[in-house]
């Protein structure tokens, strides 16, 4: 104390607590990429965000969540994840599944990335909802879009018939074409998104 600056005695101190903790981190992003692996997720988030993740050409590329920061108009910007390839079984485990998946849960805005050469759009897009609604039936309560990816190997024709079939298929979930490689889409993308985080 103030007035006892130099105590010559000691009192023996009462016995602490032991704890063992498990913190968990979960990344905190306004939107968050959904999809398969090799799906295009680190090169959208590359050609959004000045952000650079390792993109190359086979599965499980990304093994850590990328977080880049999308400018948009008037100054303003959002923040966007890319969340590791997801797979079916995910939500038990499978492929690193709860790794993953427990990212997601911090994110306002679920953009499902679906490449256009899919052999099914709509079956994958209810794959990976059905691992989300397993892991944590919450996250359909989510603001949720459809991005067709690499698009850019479709033409006008193609487009066209694929839109009738979605339109059929997809009647409350939004979706839109876009290509990473020619940038076809992203402006419209990123008012997408703006306006869902925003509503």
């Amino acid at each position: 104390t103030p007035t006892n600056q130099t105590p010559r005695y000691a009192q023996p101190g009462i016995p602490g607590q032991d704890k063992e903790l498990t913190l968990e981190l979960k990344v905190l992003a306004d939107v968050g990429l959904v999809g398969f692996p090799n799906a295009g997720k680190s090169t959208l988030l590359s050609v959004m965000t000045s952000a650079k993740p390792k993109i190359a050409d086979y599965e499980f590329t990304t093994l850590k969540p990328n977080l880049g920061i999308v400018k948009y108009r008037d100054f303003r910007s959002f923040v966007m994840a890319d969340i590791p390839g997801i797979i079916e079984g995910a939500a038990e485990g499978k492929g690193l599944g709860h790794y993953f998946l427990r990212h997601i849960e911090r994110n306002s805005v679920l953009l499902f990335l679906i490449p256009a050469d899919a052999d099914d759009i709509l079956k994958q897009y209810e794959i990976l909802l059905d691992e989300l609604r397993r892991y944590n039936p919450e996250m359909l309560d989510k603001e949720r879009l459809i991005a067709i990816s690499k698009c850019d190997m479709l033409d006008d024709e193609l487009i066209g018939e694929m839109i009738i079939e979605l339109d059929k298929d997809l009647k409350e979930t939004p979706y839109i074409f876009i290509s990473s490689v020619s940038e076809m889409g992203l402006d419209e993308l990123k008012d997408k998104l703006w306006l869902r985080l925003n509503e």
